[in-house]
């Protein structure tokens, strides 16, 4: 049986002589959200190129569901968002997406349908039949969001997806990300934007000098983790570490479960106790203090 995944094994590249990949692995899953991280001139966007490639590995291996990422097969089956997209400005949005899902290959019988619906989903059906040269950063960006999805693919790459977007883009990308991961998609996310990461990412690779500098898990698929905040001096430390398996930070202790209901059993067992809980919140990793610490 074919292995689903995206792989990459010892992936270097070279510029001038510098090297700017240095020897990077990573595996994707189906419905998993990696995201990329680290300072600028890291090799972020040199590897997402090398995975989707356009350019040719100086060392290494890069597989997906173990075949090229040069098969054209593959090709057909992979999306993807530029951070800027050169788009054809004088054509119509509803051109361009319905021209792009030709070009994916999406069935004649279901174009015009597929495109309504996404550029009503990514909110440009008003301004659809517009000519491109018109629309707004945003709007353009919307516009390779469209293109990127328009053949639902089973390999989704993006480079900041959400530069030149309004806070109601930001959350609307966040909402179709976690569709993709939903329907089985392996997504790659190249961000700055620490903050999105933690919300849709499952794991994180932070990249410095070409290298992965830390590997994170954000989220675990056998175990949901929280946070939970106690009001100050109404807990034992030791009773508090019993309990939840760790000691409490600045009042703050880390609890895991496998389900909702473990996590409520845990919670009830630290209020009989004596801790008065303030809070309850899903635990994210600091992103920024790591992204300080690496960078």
């Amino acid at each position: 049986m074919t292995d689903r995944r995206i792989l990459a094994r010892g992936v270097r590249k070279a510029f001038g002589g510098r090297a700017v990949l240095a020897g990077v692995d990573l595996d994707i899953h189906p419905g998993e959200v990696l995201g990329l991280i680290g300072p600028n001139g890291a090799g972020k966007t040199t590897l997402m190129s090398c995975l989707l490639g356009f350019l040719h590995l100086d060392g290494g291996e890069i597989a997906f569901d173990g075949r090229s990422c040069d098969d054209l097969g593959i090709r057909a089956r992979t999306g993807f968002v530029p951070e800027r997209l050169s788009l054809g400005r004088r054509v119509t949005g509803w051109q361009f997406v319905r021209y792009m899902a030709r070009l994916a290959g999406v069935p004649r019988a279901t174009v015009d349908q597929r495109a309504t619906d996404l550029l009503e989903r990514l909110e440009l059906a008003e301004a659809a039949d517009r000519p491109m040269s018109q629309y707004s950063r945003g709007m353009l960006q919307r516009a390779a969001i469209c293109q990127a999805l328009i053949h639902e693919p089973d390999f989704l790459f993006l480079d900041e997806p959400t530069s030149g977007l309004d806070p109601n883009g930001v959350l609307l990308v966040r909402d179709l990300i976690a569709e993709q991961k939903q329907r089985g998609a392996m997504v790659l996310l190249n961000s700055h934007q620490l903050s999105e990461v933690v919300k849709v990412c499952d794991r994180v690779l932070f990249l410095r000098g070409g290298v992965v500098a830390r590997a994170e898990t954000l989220r675990h698929a056998d175990r949901m983790l929280m946070a939970v905040r106690l009001l100050p001096g109404s807990y034992q430390p030791e009773g508090v570490k019993e309990i939840a398996g760790s000691a409490a930070e600045n009042d703050v202790v880390v609890i895991a479960g496998r389900d909702e209901a473990e996590i409520a059993s845990l919670v009830r067992r630290l209020v009989t106790s004596g801790a008065d809980v303030v809070e309850i919140r899903p635990h994210m990793t600091d992103l920024e203090s790591i992204f300080r610490g690496q960078a």
